[in-house]
């Protein structure tokens, strides 16, 4: 199920991306690094997943202007790395 919520993430957040909805990315890149903790593969990958969506939605927000999202964001962030460091892989 980690797998069908991560695609689907994913999708959210790149569809978002496409056709401009704030929502979308927010919440689709918000919750992609959740989906790889979960998945417990590597601590890299769990990384990787944040810095990614964190650049990405940086780029994003930070284009289009919606300065109060970007912060938002960046919180989330945050959270997701707070999330890294709490996480024990297997």
């Amino acid at each position: 199920m980690n797998t069908v919520l991560l695609i689907l993430f994913i999708t959210v957040g790149i569809s978002g991306m496409f056709y401009g909805v704030d929502t979308g990315v927010f919440v689709g890149l918000g919750l992609v690094p959740w989906q790889v903790m979960r998945l417990r593969i590597s601590r890299k990958l769990n990384l990787a997943a944040i810095f990614v969506t964190g650049i990405a939605g940086l780029i994003y927000f930070g284009l289009s202007g919606n300065w109060k999202i970007l912060i938002l964001f960046i919180v989330i962030e945050l959270y997701n790395y707070w999330g890294y460091t709490q996480t024990r892989v297997n």
